[in-house]
């Protein structure tokens, strides 16, 4: 019998969480929360708010009886949910809530969320959040966003398996996959698709990632900051520079890096295949929803066809050396990836693998006075500043 993934009381934690966050009164209850003069607010006080906000008019407006209704809701749903799931603190002696340390509150794209400060409606946040619920669900886009691009849902089905159960592909069994392929046809891949994360063609059987402009990856991989780093680098303190070991940990750290980018953000692939979708779509995102000054380059014409029709507004340049001068044969570098000049990663091409992807690691670093952070600042600073006022020639002032 196959063994079955089990879930952990980290997905349960998260499944309450985005639940709670799948429901439009329950986002607004914490922003009242966050936007109160004060760090708690009463019960009745809230249900006023909420009876307001519910029938759109001042709380000076608002019923008994519309008041008592959403006293009831408070009491019997609302609350022991955002209690449950760690959002709110209840006070039983003077009768109060209040909003409680979430590590998902230290997340910005959250907080904009909750805040109505995000790109997507209402609507097309209760889906963004109601598809992220599931374990399984968060695993599959984790996945498929590491992908190069469209696949078929049974490649899809025989990656998702060997990802939870942390084996080779060559040993998840046909059974397995087949088991697989009935819940992403009937459930998984109708909900993802629903909320705009990716592109299923029923017809042909593929699947594409698509992203969501408010999706970020702490949320994707399950994992709020500031832990997100030290969970791929393994880091007690993280103001030195980290370490990486392996493919899925540096795509991952370098998709958070296009969604931290508020301003400008530096990308290079040195080698073609080295963009996957949802890199890609982050990339694009930056520019086009958040107005970040992009510079990318890769050697990949597809790539950049794609950027030109799809992402005018970034800067494209093709590295036209080995950078650092490393050797073609050994060990080079593969992305370097620099977020506000305040973030970077520098990850390295090790062997091929049979699947035709590189093995790869990265070295990380954070902040201000960072001596990785400064290193890379310094070698890249005065191109980019040339190319500030006038893009035309930046290929050639781009001479990495």
């Amino acid at each position: 019998m196959e063994q079955q993934t089990s879930e952990t009381a980290s997905d349960r934690s998260l499944d309450s969480t985005f639940t709670c966050l799948a429901d439009g009164d329950r986002r607004r209850l914490l922003r009242m929360l966050l936007e109160g003069p004060s760090d708690s607010v009463s019960r009745s006080g809230l249900a006023t708010a909420l009876a307001g906000r519910t029938h759109g008019k001042p709380v000076e407006a608002v019923t008994d009886g519309e008041r008592q209704q959403a006293a009831v809701a408070l009491h019997h749903q609302h609350l022991p949910s955002l209690t449950a799931a760690g959002f709110v603190e209840l006070d039983d002696d003077d009768d109060t809530v209040s909003v409680a340390e979430h590590p998902a509150l230290r997340d910005s794209g959250v907080v904009e969320a909750i805040e109505g400060d995000a790109s997507g409606s209402e609507r097309s946040l209760d889906r963004l959040f109601g598809a992220l619920t599931d374990a399984r669900r968060r695993t599959t886009l984790d996945v498929m966003s590491h992908q190069y691009g469209p696949i078929h849902v049974e490649t899809l089905a025989r990656e998702l398996v060997a990802s939870e159960r942390d084996v080779a592909e060559s040993d998840v069994s046909v059974a397995a996959v087949e088991q697989t392929l009935v819940r992403l046809h009937h459930v998984d891949l109708p909900h993802l698709s629903e909320s705009g994360l990716v592109e299923y063609d029923t017809e042909s059987q593929i699947v594409a990632y698509e992203g969501h402009p408010d999706l970020r990856v702490p949320w994707m991989h399950s994992v709020f900051e500031p832990d997100f780093r030290s969970s791929l680098t393994g880091e007690t303190d993280s103001d030195g520079i980290g370490e990486i070991e392996d493919r899925e940990g540096v795509i991952s750290f370098g998709q958070s890096l296009c969604d931290r980018a508020d301003e400008e953000l530096f990308c290079m692939f040195t080698d073609t295949g080295l963009l996957e979708d949802g890199c890609l779509t982050r990339i694009r995102d930056a520019a086009q929803e958040r107005d970040v000054d992009v510079y990318l380059g890769t050697r990949d014409p597809a790539i950049r066809e794609y950027v030109e029709e799809h992402a005018p507004e970034v800067v494209l340049w093709e590295p036209n050396t080995d950078w650092l001068n490393l050797p073609v044969a050994g060990d080079r570098v593969g992305r370097l990836l620099l977020a506000d000049r305040e973030a970077v990663m520098l990850g390295t091409l090790l062997e091929e693998q049979p699947d035709g992807r590189y093995a790869e690691q990265s070295i990380v670093g954070e902040g201000e006075h960072n001596t990785l952070v400064t290193m890379i600042r310094q070698l890249l600073g005065p191109r980019l500043e040339e190319t500030g006022e006038d893009t035309e020639h930046v290929e050639a002032r781009l001479s990495l």
